[in-house]
């Protein structure tokens, strides 16, 4: 006799959890006590990771916060990691959020071409490279600046709320290299600060630029996969190691931290 199949959760909608004074909440219970309610207001909170942490990783811990962000009416900027898309990201994101809502609050940052023409990709491909249109062609920086200003305005759409700014630094040292990426970076945390966003950077492994976003870094996690699952540990403020795992009772995209086995 064949044995009963397992029932498996499936995928639901997001209720938010509530953004404690002065902070944002990160989506997972688990997590927000760790750090004391959930991320500062204005803070810039670092993931560092090795070869073994794939999207469906990054996923599994971070689709909590960005769906916290997007059920509060609050907008998302984002450079994604190399191995990601904008249509990919979009496809994954829309199995717990609207496609309407996603439309309307996120806005991909894409600097080759990859996906032209959905709402969500503000384009900033070039014939040129990035650095030499940066240096040589005021008119194509000009371009480019009066997008991101209309990509900011949207996200923070017509209440002029704070919202998520994700940088996969790959991209930017890829891209920029280590001084241009660093000085970019800079402003943009210091922004952050000024504004009240949340910034959450992604550090894979191997990066020059590693030291200096350290130390800029209000918040630092470090993540790796073994055989239980994905591992996060907290750097700033310190924490042993957890597994991150699905919330088998709440169903999916909910997550809960589970002390890593000794």
């Amino acid at each position: 006799m064949r044995a009963p199949a397992k029932s498996v959760p499936k995928p639901s909608g997001w209720k938010p959890i509530v953004d404690p004074e002065g902070r944002y909440s990160t989506g997972i219970a688990d997590f927000d006590r760790l750090l004391g309610g959930g991320f500062r207001r204005g803070s810039f909170a670092l993931f560092g990771m090795d070869e073994t942490v794939g999207l469906d990783d990054l996923d599994l811990l971070l689709f909590p916060t960005y769906l916290n962000i997007l059920y509060q009416s609050r907008g998302i900027i984002a450079v994604l990691p190399s191995r990601d898309s904008p249509h990919g990201f979009r496809a994954r994101m829309t199995r717990y959020v609207t496609r309407r809502r996603f439309d309307s609050r996120v806005r991909i940052i894409d600097y080759i071409g990859e996906d032209e023409g959905p709402p969500y990709v503000v384009n900033l491909n070039s014939k040129k490279s990035l650095p030499d249109r940066q240096r040589t062609d005021p008119k194509e920086r000009k371009a480019a600046i009066a997008k991101m200003e209309e990509a900011e305005r949207v996200v923070q759409g017509g209440r002029k709320k704070t919202f998520l700014e994700i940088t996969a630094f790959e991209v930017f040292e890829t891209l920029l290299g280590v001084d241009k990426a660093m000085q970019m970076f800079f402003y943009g945390i210091k922004r952050v600060r000024a504004i009240g966003n949340l910034g959450i950077g992604l550090l894979g492994p191997g990066l020059r630029c590693a030291a200096g976003v350290r130390r800029m870094a209000d918040a630092e996690f470090e993540l790796h996969r073994e055989e239980v699952g994905l591992i996060i540990r907290g750097v700033r403020p310190s924490f042993p190691s957890y597994v991150v795992t699905g919330d088998l009772q709440a169903g999916p995209p909910r997550v809960v931290f589970v002390p890593r086995p000794t």
